[in-house]
């Protein structure tokens, strides 16, 4: 069986951002016992010259919701106002709702047809290199980021706070 884009995007992308969600949910509840200000949370950066953690959940949604948008051809909306974590909670959970309403017909596309890049405008590159070569590690880069100023911060979470509901079948009989 060959896989689709779809089959490599859109599910694959919710599973991660699902786990997301209930992560951020965790650091609401860690920072609303006391244990951390939520202000600490936006603010942090690892480095100096690092962007804050709202960046780092826009980005991801960036390389995920806005890439599955394109292999669509539709837009997706950048998420703006990130200045608290609800707020990244209700970006995030509406990216996992757009995942959610994608349909293998929707990403249809063939893995060898030309997508246009953002940057350098008018560029081009296959839908399958556009999600296998370029947004996977994006997304990843950035959503592993926050995970890890979260632990940093003191959020208790760990690898299968990473992955999620992992789809398991039992074994037969």
């Amino acid at each position: 069986m060959l896989l689709s884009i779809y089959d490599i995007s859109a599910p694959v992308f919710r599973q991660y951002l699902a786990a997301f969600s209930d992560v951020l949910a965790k650091a609401e509840a860690h920072c609303a016992a006391g244990a951390l200000a939520e202000a600490e949370v936006i603010g942090f950066r690892f480095r100096e010259d690092m962007e804050p953690f709202p960046f780092q959940v826009r980005q991801a949604l960036v390389h995920s919701a806005a890439i599955v948008g394109v292999l669509r051809g539709q837009s997706y909306p950048r998420a703006e106002g990130l200045r608290t974590l609800k707020d990244c909670k209700a970006a995030v959970d509406a990216a996992v709702a757009y995942m959610d309403a994608a349909t293998p017909a929707d990403l249809s596309i063939d893995p060898g047809d030309d997508v246009g890049l953002f940057e350098p405008p008018g560029a081009t590159m296959t839908a399958s290199d556009f999600l296998l070569k370029l947004s996977y590690g994006h997304f990843f880069f950035h959503i592993t980021t926050a995970y890890d100023m979260l632990r940093h911060l003191g959020v208790a979470i760990g690898k299968d706070d990473f992955i999620g509901d992992v789809p398991v079948k039992a074994p037969p009989g």
